[in-house]
């Protein structure tokens, strides 16, 4: 797998392509974090995006305290001891190959399965009149649909429903403006799994460039 060159080292037990570029680009460590850090930069990473989405504050924190196990004891460790990124792996949120199969257990990088998500794309333009591919959130869902329908023999009920919380989100955070409405470059997407980048404009943005 490659990243940038000098960028932080990530964690194979961070399975979530976002968290990863977080922590590569230095905007988050990649051990613990307190759950406010995790909120503020996520929130404000997303506020980057095109439109200036805008993410809800207690739906991240709720989702930090759990993220490293749902036990009561668990939920306190994180409320007071922060997130743990290198032990998100095979934890609650971990659909442990009922999503979409691109990073396997180490971390690598499964090239098939990131050339499948161009089976569910199709041309988009951008605002510039750039066409390439993408997928909006009608492709996504139908892209989610066959991931959940593939794993019937691993998956769990919850897993199509922890789905809803992944693309759709990256949609709104990553998404660009189109002529014909938002999508994911999938140029943009292989990007943040292989190269744990975030796209140039918001880069751009978050340094004030």
């Amino acid at each position: 797998m490659t990243s940038t060159p000098g960028s932080p080292q990530v964690s194979p037990n961070d399975p979530c392509p976002f968290l990863r570029a977080l922590v590569a680009h230095g905007l988050l460590a990649d051990d613990v974090v307190s759950v406010g850090e995790v909120t503020k930069t996520i929130v404000n990473v997303a506020s980057a995006g095109d439109g200036q989405p805008q993410l809800p504050s207690s739906a991240i924190r709720a989702i930090a305290l759990v993220a490293n196990g749902l036990s009561p004891l668990q939920v306190v460790r994180n409320g007071l001891g922060g997130l743990r990124l290198s032990e998100l792996r095979n934890g609650p949120l971990d659909k442990k190959g009922a999503g979409s199969r691109v990073l396997d257990a180490s971390a690598r990088i499964d090239t098939a399965e990131l050339a499948r998500l161009d089976d569910f794309a199709s041309d988009k333009t951008d605002a510039d009149g750039h066409v390439e591919r993408g997928l909006d959130l009608a492709e996504l869902r139908r892209m989610m649909d066959a991931n959940f329908e593939r794993a019937a023999e691993r998956r769990r009920g919850v897993d199509r429903w922890l789905m809803n919380g992944e693309w759709p989100i990256l949609l709104k955070v990553m998404g660009k403006l189109g002529k014909l409405g938002r999508y994911l470059s999938t140029t943009e997407v292989r990007d943040l799994f292989v190269e744990r980048r975030l796209p140039e404009r918001m880069s751009r943005r978050l340094t004030g460039g």
